[in-house]
């Protein structure tokens, strides 16, 4: 329950102002779960930071920076690097990270993890990109109308069982797509005022509608065990996944 508010509260009180609108603020949430020992952070898709082994990993609009959380009350900087421009996002999973940005997405091993090292590189459409992968498929939006200077609305999947080569699978166009989150064989697309997209993805590459939510405008998830956490317009939403595969409104935190 501890790691859960924990979530909540950071995830609902960082000032969210999406880099892809005001240039001058940049957020989402990310927690340690120590009580695992994986010491993995779990993050929104629209996150800057993250993290993964221990090591806390930061991007601004140009840099990856690597901090050590050996010891947590003092993270120490392990290294800086240069990764591209326009760094929008970063995802871990397992031992690699997922860097977004305004045309590009980035893989990055984690294998040292005070010095990642960059495997491969899939370029696309011009927009700002959350993005979120596992061991074989990435998926990553885009969308118009900001600062990104992006012209569509649309959620790209990518191949990267062999990371060095990521391969462009499928396109699926949308409304206006901001973050986005998976659990087992469920999809999680955030639509702005548009709504919530449900996807089965049990076809990996080829996400099928489920249902849509209109409870709020949605930016961001972050599912955690059985629950569905939603950055939405002034707060917080809690949605229950259920076993059956519904989705059940719980709260919303204001603020």
């Amino acid at each position: 329950m501890k790691k859960l508010i924990y979530i909540v509260l950071a995830f609902s009180t960082v000032a969210f102002v999406s880099s892809c609108e005001k240039q001058d603020s940049t957020t989402s949430a990310a927690s340690a779960d120590k009580s695992t020992g994986s010491g993995t952070g779990q993050g929104g898709s629209l996150a800057r930071f993250t993290i993964a082994q221990d090591y806390l990993y930061v991007v601004d609009s140009r840099k990856l920076h690597a901090y050590s959380l050996t010891n947590s009350a003092s993270p120490k900087l392990s290294s800086t690097q240069n990764i591209g421009e326009d760094i929008e996002t970063i995802y871990a999973y397992k031992d690699k990270l997922f860097i977004g940005s305004m045309n590009a997405m980035y893989i990055y091993s984690i294998a040292d993890p005070a010095h990642p090292a960059k495997l491969g590189t899939a370029s696309h459409v011009r927009a700002c990109d959350p993005v979120i992968a596992d061991d074989n498929v990435a998926y990553v939006t885009v969308r118009s109308g900001n600062v990104c200077g992006g012209t569509q609305n649309a959620m790209f999947i990518y191949d990267v069982s062999n990371v060095l080569n990521p391969k462009q699978k499928n396109v699926i166009i949308m409304d206006n797509p901001w973050g986005l989150g998976k659990h087992n064989n469920t999809l999680f697309v955030c639509n702005g005022n548009s709504g919530l997209s449900v996807y089965d993805i049990t076809n990996r590459y080829y996400p099928k509608l489920k249902q849509k939510l209109f409870d709020d405008t949605y930016y961001d998830v972050i599912v955690y065990n059985d629950m569905l956490i939603c950055m939405v317009e002034g707060g917080t939403l809690l949605y229950e996944l259920k076993a059956d595969g519904q989705v059940l409104k719980l709260a919303k935190i204001n603020g």
